[in-house]
């Protein structure tokens, strides 16, 4: 027990530095741990990478709502959060999706027995039926704006995106645990920074206080958040960032920013936990760290699962306490910091990792994908049209075209 609680240490350490790290994405350290092979017992293995997955979950949103910085499931979080950040509440914003992760993991705890029924039986239901999902899904967000001029905008917006995702992700230009990087961080992360850029904003004071989330408010965003997460955490090919476009659309409206952001630090982990759990319900696993898993225990039965789950609890319980403490520290140094001067050293920070992680092609990439999520805002449509990088291919591929 010692052991196992020493390793999930060091996972939930290692979760927070690929949280606040942009572009480093959990794959890739789980990747190490698989090197070390026969050297680690394999049962800290998997809780050292099962910690580390929970706690990515809720330190990536505090480069996502300060920086602008997006991992592929916190990218929708930029627009909401920056609203509250130039509104003096980002230290809000945070405490709201860590608040929606920590109500997704006890309720997970609660729902447990009937998570191992029905997510056999909810996915022989729609196995066969995800494109028309997706599809109704994009449908939505596309007919629900504003005018016909709008519609047709965020149509064009929805097939650029997805036509780049599909031929970007049917192609071996870049390793795919690199390539989800320079598309997201130009589509949600450079676009918003440069049109920030020109708009030349600052940061104004941020409120301090003690930050008070209603109880009506955490109940309902968690359970909208656990809805989108058990609607797509076991389905092929989809992830936490459809999942947030299902929410996006229960949470419409920017009086609902709040919500919406406890919605998506519940998405986060619930799709982390989830992909576990389908990995012993359906036998199959629905995301990195839950192959890693599959590949370095022996055997996967309900006594891994509650392993699992013990370690998703103190990650975080313990992510949360620690994120708490130092985003309030964050939120208070950047009133001395120029938001422009921030922003102009965030892009050349991302674009220097960019090509240090992926080269010139990477480089190529964000280029384009940046100009596309321009592209967005200045047609003033939803930023979740963009996410038909990963939609259309998906659509096209179980639709068998």
């Amino acid at each position: 027990m010692l052991e196992l609680l020493l390793f999930a240490l060091i996972g939930i350490g290692l979760g927070i530095f690929t949280g606040l790290m942009p572009g480093i994405h959990v794959n890739a350290v789980g990747l190490l741990f698989l090197g070390l092979g026969s050297a680690i017992n394999p049962y800290n293995t998997a809780v050292a990478i099962m910690a580390l997955a929970i706690s990515h979950t809720i330190f990536d949103f505090i480069p996502s709502i300060f920086l602008g910085a997006p991992d592929p499931e916190t990218s929708l979080s930029v627009l909401p959060g920056h609203r509250l950040l130039l509104q003096g509440r980002g230290l809000e914003a945070i405490h709201l999706t860590i608040t929606g992760s920590v109500c997704a993991a006890l309720a997970a705890a609660l729902i447990f027995p009937l998570m191992l029924f029905s997510i056999p039986w909810f996915y022989g239901l729609v196995q066969g039926g995800i494109h028309y999902i997706l599809l109704l899904i994009a449908g939505t967000m596309i007919l629900t704006e504003r005018g016909m001029q709008q519609k047709a905008a965020a149509l064009l917006v929805f097939l650029l995106s997805g036509t780049l995702g599909y031929i970007l992700l049917n192609s071996s230009l870049l390793p795919q645990h690199f390539l989800l990087f320079p598309i997201f961080t130009g589509l949600f992360g450079l676009s918003s920074l440069i049109i920030s850029l020109k708009t030349r904003p600052a940061i104004p004071k941020q409120a301090a206080g003690n930050i008070r989330i209603p109880k009506k408010l955490a109940l309902s965003g968690t359970l909208k958040g656990l809805f989108s997460g058990v609607l797509v955490g076991t389905l092929p090919g989809v992830g936490g960032a459809e999942a947030t476009l299902v929410t996006q659309q229960l949470t419409r409206g920017s009086r609902k920013d709040r919500e919406f952001l406890v919605s998506l630090g519940a998405i986060n982990t619930i799709v982390a936990l989830f992909s576990i759990v389908a990995l012993f319900t359906i036998s199959k696993p629905r995301s990195g760290a839950a192959v890693y898993i599959q590949q370095v225990l022996p055997s996967f039965g309900l006594r891994e699962l509650f392993i699992m789950l013990s370690v998703t609890l103190l990650a975080t319980g313990l992510s949360a306490i620690i994120a708490l403490k130092l985003v309030k520290s964050v939120a208070m140094k950047l009133q001395e910091i120029d938001y422009a001067r921030l922003n102009l050293f965030t892009i050349l920070f991302l674009a220097a990792l960019t090509a240090f992680l992926t080269g010139f092609l990477g480089l190529l990439i964000l280029a384009v994908s940046t100009a596309i999520g321009i592209t967005a805002i200045l047609m003033g449509v939803k930023r979740g049209n963009l996410m038909g990088i990963l939609m259309l291919p998906i659509i096209i591929f179980y639709a068998s075209l």
